[in-house]
């Protein structure tokens, strides 16, 4: 994969926090797809109860809030992992090590990795999707660049003998920071294949 870390830069926030957003748009979204996807088998709990277990980041520790993400050379990142309040839970500086060719979605996943101390042991590997769309695609109409992710203390924790994902249906996801509350909106409505919109509804 052609690693950028550019592409990783900024203010990162967990999709969580859309789910227990309390914005009226946001609520209306999340009633619409109910109702969209109210005949799906995978939906039958409920689209919301169906992505807190997909995304929640609880599995593996605290409910994360985001990241911040700077360069710390002009190859490695510096990752501080924000809990849902906004305050950092670690900080350290992660190398890309590589590719893990079928990762979350079957598709290719970067593999980070910290020497750093930790006070949360977790957050030691991280395997991620390449943001999509670039940063840049808002600014023309496009939606939030997002990723999904999975992390752990160690590899096996995460990849198999195999090579194959060890909870491949497991999918935290962080969003643009900078999104606004259309952006982040249209993010869920896309997910249930809702027609994005253009404006909030009044």
């Amino acid at each position: 994969m052609n690693y950028q870390q550019k592409d990783w830069l900024g203010s990162w926030q967990n999709f969580e926090s859309y789910l227990v957003s309390t914005a009226p748009a946001m609520q209306a979204c999340w009633t619409q797809a109910e109702e969209a996807a109210k005949a799906l088998p995978m939906f039958q709990a409920g689209v919301k109860t169906f992505w807190q277990r997909a995304c929640g980041t609880a599995l593996a520790g605290p409910v994360l809030g985001g990241w911040q993400i700077e360069a710390a050379n002009a190859q490695d990142l510096r990752i501080t992992w924000l809990d849902a309040a906004g305050q950092p839970l670690d900080s350290a500086v992660y190398h890309f090590t590589g590719a893990l060719e079928k990762g979350l979605e079957g598709k290719v996943c970067a593999k980070f990795e910290t020497a750093g101390a930790l006070q949360h042991p977790q957050f030691r590997c991280l395997l991620a999707m390449p943001p999509l769309p670039e940063r840049t695609a808002r600014a023309h109409g496009g939606l939030l660049s997002h990723l999904h992710f999975q992390y752990a203390a160690g590899w096996t924790a995460l990849v198999g003998t195999d090579g194959k994902l060890s909870h491949p249906m497991w999918y935290p996801t962080m969003c643009d920071g900078a999104g606004t509350l259309l952006e982040q909106c249209n993010i869920v409505r896309a997910m249930h294949h809702l027609t994005c919109w253009t404006e909030l509804p009044v």
